[in-house]
C-alpha cells in the first residue's frame, strides 16, 4: 500500500477547509461535500494552507486563483524544475501570477 497523504479541501462558499487522508496510489476526488454548509468543497491538494475563515481578502484571492485553474499545486520552473514558484499574497499579485503562469493552470471541467 502506498503512503497516505492528507489532501486539503475548501468550500469557497462558506470558507470552510478540512483535510481527508487518501492513498496516492489511487485517484483522490476533485470534490467532496462541505461538512459545514453541504456545498461543494474542492480539492486543493497537499500544499494548501487555509486562511482564517474571516480573512475575506485571502478567500477572495483563493476564489480568483481557483477560477483560473490554480489549486495551489506546485509550479516548478528553471533547470531541472527544482525551483518552486510561491503563490501570491494579494489579489493584485494573483492577477499578475495568473497571467504569468497560465500555462500551468489545471484544465478542469466541473461536474455537470
Amino acid at each position: 500500500m502506498a503512503t497516505p497523504y492528507n489532501m486539503a479541501f475548501a468550500c469557497l462558499s462558506c470558507c470552510k477547509s478540512f483535510k481527508r487522508e487518501f492513498d496516492l496510489s489511487q485517484e483522490s476526488p476533485k470534490e467532496l461535500v462541505c461538512p459545514e454548509c453541504g456545498g461543494v468543497a474542492h480539492n486543493f491538494g497537499r500544499h494548501f494552507k487555509s486562511p482564517k475563515k474571516t480573512d475575506t481578502k485571502q478567500w477572495q484571492k483563493i476564489r480568483y486563483l481557483f477560477s483560473h485553474g490554480f489549486r495551489f499545486q506546485k509550479i516548478r520552473i528553471g533547470p531541472g524544475h527544482h525551483d518552486v514558484v510561491p503563490y501570491p499574497d494579494t489579489l493584485e499579485a494573483a492577477r499578475e501570477f495568473v497571467e504569468k503562469y497560465k500555462d500551468y493552470a489545471i484544465k478542469y471541467s466541473p461536474r455537470t
